[in-house]
């Protein structure tokens, strides 16, 4: 996966919604840690997402509405996965697949 995708963010946006959250920057934030993006994209999808009035429907709707949105896709489109992953006080680049080797690990080969 490339970019956030409508699919992920309606997930995150329903759940919010069933548990009373509205949807702020700091909503969004939040639930977007892992996710590279500015705080000019962080505004741009509040706004957007702000402007479907998404709070009333169910999953599927929200991730239809996300879809048809052409100028909410374009910011989707911008928001990249934190390659970085952050172990005790060490931090990692990883890509690829595999894992993160931290510490003694054994491995036996056949």
């Amino acid at each position: 996966m490339d970019f956030l995708t409508s699919s992920i963010l309606s997930g995150m946006l329903y759940d919010g919604f069933r548990r009373g959250a509205s949807i702020s920057s700091t909503f969004l934030k939040e639930k977007l840690q892992g996710w590279i993006l500015d705080d000019v994209l962080l505004e741009g999808l509040t706004a957007k997402v702000s402007e479907l009035k998404l709070q009333d429907y169910g999953e599927h709707v929200i991730e239809r509405k996300l879809d048809e949105s052409e100028s909410l896709q374009k910011i989707l489109e911008q928001i990249k996965p934190d390659q970085n992953t952050t172990i005790g006080s060490v931090t990692q680049n990883h890509s690829g697949s595999g894992d993160n080797i931290v510490g003694n690990k054994t491995v036996y080969h056949k």
